[in-house]
């Protein structure tokens, strides 16, 4: 197996999460300068202006949407290495694609409830992105666990 591509997402991976580390913390006091700038830009009219209404409960949306991102990362991150390893079929990956899809459908949670308090089109299309996302790391877990279970009645035959 290639190892350098599976090294190179690896890296890419752990850049993107220690990125995501430094966003996260930086929602609170960039949020408003974003929300500026869009009404700059759009007009006052845009449906991005309601964030500065609502602008806690904007912070903790986002702020729990990218805690879940950061665990998704994490998770990569961590099957990315068996994959290096090459032992990918473990039960570890399948605990991972579960908890994968579990903080996909709260970023979906999270983004559906936030449209009940301001509606925004990009929280509609992350809310259905991260929901199918989260319905496929379901099936995906499914098919790994068969895999393991296959990979470990093989490893008992001589």
């Amino acid at each position: 197996m290639n190892n350098a591509l599976n090294i190179w997402v690896k890296r890419v991976l752990d850049i993107l999460f220690y990125i995501g580390l430094v966003l996260e913390v930086l929602v609170p006091i960039s949020l408003r300068k974003a929300v500026e700038l869009v009404i700059a830009i759009l007009g006052e009219h845009t449906e991005y202006a309601a964030i500065n209404d609502h602008y806690i409960f904007a912070v903790i949306t986002i702020m729990c949407a990218g805690a879940m991102a950061l665990l998704i990362l994490k998770e990569l991150r961590s099957m990315m290495s068996t994959v290096i390893k090459d032992d990918c079929f473990v039960q570890k990956n399948v605990t991972s694609l579960d908890r994968m899809a579990l903080y996909a459908f709260i970023i979906a949670a999270v983004k559906l409830l936030r449209n009940l308090i301001y509606f925004t089109p990009a929280s509609l299309v992350t809310a259905a992105v991260f929901l199918f996302a989260g319905l496929f790391s379901k099936v995906l877990a499914r098919v790994f666990d068969k895999a393991v279970r296959y990979k470990e009645e093989n490893d008992l035959t001589i």
